[in-house]
């Protein structure tokens, strides 16, 4: 009879402690579930696409070289090919216009996403600061000076980093 008691105490306690690991610990197994690493997949997506938006919209015209450089540092592929050989007429033409831009990235979604590729969507706007809209603004003309954009871009996994491959515009 002790024997049975002992055994059912033992049991109890087993139990008993089985129940917190189950209501404490909500996976009882090592690592991170399917659910919370698709998270932290579309987490790193939307950061990525908000990082590199915004490096795409930030023009100053007295320091394209490092803006040009963190645009090419959060790219790869076909996007990073065509920026970079549109590089020279970017700072080119920034100069010229004395552009001063600053962008906001509004909202981001993800229309489809694997473990390696993205199709994002932004919505962003910008500030807009260049010598023709000064030039009307000192003549006392109302300027606009807002620019609104919708963006679909293509992010491709490289190692542990989401990159832009692609950028279109949407209008």
């Amino acid at each position: 009879m002790r024997l049975v008691k002992f055994s059912l105490a033992g049991l109890a306690v087993l139990l008993a402690a089985a129940c917190v690991v189950v209501l404490v610990w909500p996976t009882a197994v090592p690592g991170k579930s399917a659910a919370e690493r698709a998270n932290d997949r579309d987490l790193a997506v939307r950061s990525a696409a908000t990082a590199v938006t915004k490096a795409f919209l930030d023009v100053d015209y007295r320091d394209m070289d490092s803006r040009i450089a963190k645009v090419l540092k959060l790219s790869t592929g076909t996007f990073k090919n065509q920026y970079t050989t549109a590089e020279v007429d970017l700072k080119s033409q920034a100069q010229q216009a004395r552009a001063v831009a600053t962008g906001a990235v509004r909202d981001v979604g993800i229309g489809d996403i694997d473990e390696d590729n993205a199709v994002v969507y932004v919505a962003a706007d910008t500030k807009v600061s260049n010598a023709s809209i000064e030039q009307q603004k000192s003549a006392g003309k109302t300027v606009d000076d807002k620019r609104y954009y919708r963006f679909q871009l293509s992010l491709k996994r490289v190692g542990h980093r989401w990159l832009l491959d692609d950028l279109q515009f949407i209008s």
